[in-house]
């Protein structure tokens, strides 16, 4: 047995940091399971799909959803594809390895190789056609992979991707070590991150039309952390302050309209005549 490198082991410690895995099964109700395998050793991957009809028809929107560190898939919710109720849509979840049945060690490197392959079959079994939008849409860490997998996305003018909270994970552990006494000594763990997995290099790379959704409060991922992202960011793009939200809070009535409008912002920008 080899060895573990002292950069795997601060990878690993990392992927500790700032990964919240969990397994225990959760009732998807009228969502359907889906499976897929991947990888050289043909690792299970689960998504779970929403739609909104129930024809045949090529899809006007796909809507491919990166959940949170502890997010679960089982708990999506068809946001933003119930904006266009006439428009045939499907929302497709994952669950990256190490969460609910999806197989393997939950893992950055993982979510990164795995995250590829879950657009790829999209791609492929999705009922997308020349005239369907295609959205990656990320929460928190799951913004992370999002803008990963659309550094991979070109010559697609019907593609676009929306953020909310998008963390640079350095940042952040390092800014959460400093509540310890002892908390620099974690900054070597913190400055392991893969090159693939950090939002601000991802963000420079990728030029498709994006909405950032920006919590006012955000106590994890500072509003300042998040503007760095943004800032990187190289495509045409739009920030929507929630006020008054906390990282997790629920958007509610009063931010609906700016959310509403960004969206279709989104929307007119991705319809593939620009």
């Amino acid at each position: 047995m080899f060895p573990i490198s002292f950069q795997s082991l601060r990878r690993r410690m990392f992927d500790r940091l700032v990964l919240r895995p969990s397994r225990e099964p959760i009732d998807h109700g009228s969502l359907e399971r889906v499976v897929l395998h991947w990888g050289a050793d043909k690792h299970l991957l689960e998504y779970f799909v929403q739609a909104n009809h129930e024809d045949d028809a090529a899809l006007d929107l796909l809507v491919l959803k990166f959940p949170g560190t502890a997010g679960r898939a089982e708990r999506t919710t068809p946001f933003p594809a119930q904006m266009f109720p006439d428009s045939p849509s499907e929302t497709w979840t994952w669950n990256p390895p190490g969460y609910g049945g999806s197989q393997g060690r939950a893992s950055l490197q993982r979510m990164k190789d795995a995250s590829l392959e879950f657009f790829r079959h999209a791609m492929d079994h999705a009922r997308v056609s020349d005239s369907t939008r295609i959205w990656i849409v990320g929460n928190s860490l799951g913004c992370v992979t999002a803008l990963h997998v659309a550094t991979e996305v070109t010559n697609c003018d019907r593609a676009g991707i929306l953020l909310r909270n998008p963390p640079p994970l350095t940042d952040v552990v390092k800014h959460v070590a400093r509540r310890y006494p002892l908390g620099r000594l974690i900054h070597p763990v913190a400055e392991s991150l893969i090159d693939e997995m950090n939002a601000t290099l991802s963000a420079s790379r990728v030029e498709l039309p994006a909405v950032f959704l920006q919590s006012e409060r955000d106590e994890l991922v500072l509003p300042a952390m998040q503007q760095k992202v943004f800032d990187a960011y190289a495509g045409p793009k739009q920030l929507v302050l929630l006020e008054g939200l906390s990282h997790g809070g629920v958007a509610t009535e009063y931010h609906e309209p700016v959310i509403r409008e960004s969206v279709q912002w989104l929307w007119d920008q991705t319809r593939g005549d620009q």
